[in-house]
């Protein structure tokens, strides 16, 4: 008899799991689609930064407003923790208004045959990236954040406004 309540109990709970995970994965797919869309449009004209970071740094090189390439708008997405690196979007009261997941642009892996899965051919590198924040966001900052297993870490600041 304990045996059948175990297995009926089990079966609940990996069908209660699955239904769950598909509900998050559901509200994951909505909440890309409205950022993208609200947010970064090729279509609308937006402040765009240009900017020259590192893993340990970011340079503000450029201001303009205009249309942001689709080339540029590739490069962002959703933050998630496969990202290493995220840029950070403040307002005048230090507000986050937006955040994009950069994935770990700083860093150049180069294959040699016969050590393919060896991290010892690589380095840091410098990457030129364009910001594009919609006009109707008074944002005052922008942030380079480095993310570990346990968070954010600010790791370069620009005041923008």
């Amino acid at each position: 008899m304990g045996d059948k309540l175990g297995k009926m109990v089990k079966i609940k709970y990996i069908i209660l799991s699955i239904f769950f995970l598909n509900l998050s994965a559901d509200l994951e797919r909505s909440s890309t689609k409205l950022i993208s869309a609200e947010y970064m449009s090729s279509n609308k004209d937006a402040r765009i930064f240009e900017v020259s970071a590192s893993f340990n740094k970011m340079i503000l090189k450029s201001t303009k407003i205009g249309k942001p390439s689709n080339k540029s708008l590739q490069k962002f997405s959703t933050i998630s923790k496969k990202d290493r690196y995220a840029i950070q979007v403040l307002n005048e009261k230090g507000n986050q208004v937006l955040i994009f997941g950069l994935g770990n642009p700083f860093y150049i892996h180069a294959d040699h045959i016969g050590y393919e899965h060896s991290h010892d051919f690589g380095g840091n590198i410098e990457q030129n990236l364009e910001i594009a924040v919609p006009l109707n966001i008074n944002a005052s900052n922008l942030l380079l954040l480095s993310q570990n297993e346990f968070g954010f870490k600010e790791v370069a600041r620009i005041k923008i406004n």
